[in-house]
């Protein structure tokens, strides 16, 4: 295999070592054995090249260099729906389980008996729209419907663009003197265009030729449920995938879907003599991986003057204050059609919620009351079509509201995106304007992925019980101790502050690893340094460092099966480590025995811009879940470098048991080798969870591996160079959960 594919990877004529499970070349037989003992993972491999490209804006760069260019993000989405379903908790009744053996028992099936969605358009109101629907067959009333205004859409805004408006003698100026491409920000030289948008006709700015042709018309719909991964995608993804139109699935697993699209035709064309289908997708996506709060918390932390589309729709009467809050609903008393018939608001009991075992309170009950009163409902259903129509319409205000916050701080729109932390990546690389370089080789990439190791979790005492006077059982026979919990304030968001690796990595020479001396290298020096070394952990230490040892390794301990993150006090072989955690470990008395390997880098604070950014918008904030958004994009960042894609998998909805035209059926995926499980929704419908048949290492792990190091650098700082100087053995560790400190001490 090596002879008959090395032409082909190499523009030399020497010889190539080929690993068979992953497919990836070395220089040598020895990195080909390191790499097949220890780091294949046998699937197909794919890591960057040094290649020269062209961008799709015109711009030279490298396949290996990260930066943003997502500029069509910049520009807020045209159409945005908003939607939520209405379910009867139909009583599920079989043959109870064996109470000997764990079970789940289902009690209730779901089945939808209404729905709304609210299409916001973000240009011109006239075309927002409020859709709601209650009786049979909902989930599939809700695909048809919304297919039908999506196509509406289409004709109406996107069939026929505006023509680029004669400019007046000001906007010819602007152009004329624009110094920088509005899209891309780069410099403009002496051929421009300007740049309008094809649904309002409003110009938008001088810009490059090549942007210009790149910001197209959106033919993406994306449609926003609180909670759809967990709830509403399994009322109607059915009805979906039952069609003919492909559906493709980002998911966790069979049954658990990050988002999921629909691909409709809005239109047929002749091209060229060649019938031609205009083909859009529907695009559903989860609002709580933006927002990840109860929509009623939400909800409350929304000011009068926020509630833009509620206005819209109920007014500023009496009824705005009773539909601006999450209202209640009694979701166990509606088993069957029949119950929302009934002609007057259920008991305060009937509120009583049997899955969380939960009751509403007086005020609550109250509020429902002046509901149906304040609205005149005639029926329980009425009184379900103004929940969930305020349900719905403030998820859009709630929404609308971060979309405004994103582009105000980020300069990029939320709709654009999946999940928070794909748009806290993109919002952090074009803040930063930062250029990442990705590895390219894939020795050193399973390098920095062998050092990556989470935040360390343990309990170190079994009991402990504080005795002091502040307590009401108090012994003062018995020596005064205090338990106290201690926890790192923005841990990760201070780790990500500091210098970080950036790009030029290059293995230390032999000789470079002889004169190395990691003490003598600055925590802020130009160039970092990873390492892989050989530690003894001396026996005198051994009861000094036994509260918290430093190194913890990933270890599976006995009568286990997974490994754990264990501090422990054993010598260290091979431990891949970053140098400023080495150094701290050597200052605190551990021995460098053996540096084995090395990889140097050049390093900055370049993430910091972007984590102080955050940090002001957390503490300007005044509710809750403004704080945890702020919050949530720093910590995304962390987890986007750690994104472990070995464990990604696609999955396969399927209608049909055998290939209908080019879609495989579920014969076809089953017989794969890569087919891993499945799961049977009805009997037209199965999930199908396939293993990865390639991998593409296209985010920079070397950032992860850094800020979990460094993160742990301030953790042992704090125990050995703070607290141990002032309690000495009077302090003692009980727990430790990644940032967070639960020791007592001993005043005698």
């Amino acid at each position: 295999m090596s002879k008959l594919v090395s032409m082909q990877l190499s523009k030399h004529n020497g010889v190539i070592y080929l690993c068979d499970g992953c497919l990836q070349y070395f220089p040598s037989s020895e990195r080909l054995w390191r790499h097949s003992v220890f780091d294949c993972n046998y699937v197909s491999t794919l890591v960057p090249t040094t290649e020269s490209i062209i961008t799709k804006w015109g711009q030279p760069s490298f396949q290996n260099l990260l930066k943003f260019d997502n500029y069509q993000n910049k520009i807020k989405h045209p159409f945005v729906v908003y939607a939520d379903f209405e379910s009867l908790l139909k009583p599920i009744e079989g043959p109870q389980p064996n109470p000997l053996f764990p079970f789940t028992t289902q009690t209730v099936e779901h089945e939808p008996y209404s729905f709304a969605y609210y299409i916001k358009c973000s240009f011109d109101d006239r075309f927002s729209k409020f859709r709601t629907f209650r009786g049979q067959n909902a989930s599939r009333q809700f695909v048809s419907m919304l297919e039908n205004d999506i196509k509406t859409l289409y004709d109406q805004n996107f069939k026929n663009s505006k023509p680029l408006p004669i400019l007046t003698a000001e906007e010819k100026t602007k152009i004329d003197n624009a110094i920088l491409c509005w899209i891309c920000e780069k410099p403009l030289q002496d051929v421009r265009v300007v740049d309008h948008d094809h649904l309002t006709g409003m110009i938008r700015g001088a810009a490059h030729p090549a942007c210009n042709l790149q910001i197209q018309n959106p033919n993406v719909i994306p449609i926003f449920f609180h909670n759809l991964t967990g709830y509403d995608s399994h009322l109607f993804v059915k009805s979906l995938a039952l069609e003919q139109e492909n559906i493709d699935v980002i998911g966790c697993n069979k049954e658990k879907y990050i988002s999921f699209t629909k691909h409709i035709c809005v239109d047929r064309i002749v091209e060229n003599g060649v019938p031609k289908n205009i083909m859009w997708r529907m695009r559903f996506i989860d609002s709580f991986r933006f927002l990840p709060s109860a929509l009623n918390t939400l909800a409350n932390n929304l000011s009068d003057s926020q509630c833009v589309e509620i206005k819209n729709m109920f007014g500023t009467g009496g009824g705005f204050e009773l539909i601006r809050q999450k209202g209640v609903f009694p979701y166990s008393f509606v088993d069957a059609l029949d119950k929302l018939d009934v002609t007057k608001l259920p008991q305060k009991d009937d509120f009583f919620d049997k899955l969380h075992k939960k009751e509403i309170s007086d005020d609550e009950y109250n509020r429902a009351q002046e509901v149906w009163n304040v609205f005149n409902c005639k029926t329980l259903g009425e009184y379900s079509d103004i929940y969930l129509k305020s349900d719905v319409l403030l998820l859009a205000d709630i929404f609308e509201n971060y979309r405004e916050k994103c582009l105000h701080n980020y300069e990029v729109d939320p709709a654009h995106y999946f999940t928070a932390p794909g748009l806290s990546w993109d919002a952090m690389l074009k803040k930063t304007g930062v250029e990442l370089e990705l590895l390219t080789d894939i020795d050193m990439l399973h390098f920095f992925k062998g050092g990556v190791r989470g935040g360390v979790s343990t309990c170190t005492q079994r009991t402990a019980i504080a005795n002091n006077k502040f307590l009401p059982n108090y012994d003062p026979s018995k020596p005064t101790s205090f338990i106290i919990y201690l926890d790192a304030c923005n841990l990760y968001g201070h780790s990500q502050c500091q210098y970080l690796p950036q790009g030029d990595f290059v293995w230390l020479t032999e000789e470079e690893m002889q004169n190395f001396n990691v003490l003598d290298v600055s925590d802020e020096s130009k160039t970092g340094y990873a390492l892989e070394v050989d530690l003894e952990y001396p026996q005198h230490l051994h009861d000094l460092h036994n509260d918290m040892p430093f190194c913890p390794e990933s270890i599976i301990p006995p009568h286990s099966k997974n490994p754990k993150l264990i501090p422990n006090l054993n010598n260290k072989e091979k431990y891949v480590i970053h140098y400023r955690a080495l150094k701290q470990c050597l200052e605190h008395g551990l021995i460098l025995r053996k540096l084995h390997r090395g990889i140097k880098f050049t390093q900055s604070p370049w993430l910091k811009t972007y984590i102080d950014v955050n940090t002001q918008i957390r503490n300007s904030e005044t509710t809750e879940s403004g704080r945890d958004v702020a919050k949530t994009m720093n910590n995304s960042i962390f987890g986007k470098t750690m994104e472990n894609i070995d464990k990604r998998v696609d999955i396969k909805l399927v209608s049909h048991w055998e290939r209908v035209g080019k879609k495989l059926g579920a014969e076809g995926y089953i017989s794969k080798q890569n087919f891993k499980n499945l799961a049977v929704f009805c009997e037209n419908l199965v999930g199908i969870e396939m293993s990865k048949v390639s991998v593409t290492y296209d985010k920079p792990v070397y950032v992860g591996f850094s800020i979990l190091d460094l993160s742990k650098t301030v953790m042992y700082e704090f125990f050995y160079d703070f607290l141990k100087p002032i309690y000495q053995d009077k302090v003692s560790l009980l727990y430790t959960d990644t940032d967070s400190l639960i020791h007592i001490r001993h005043l005698y």
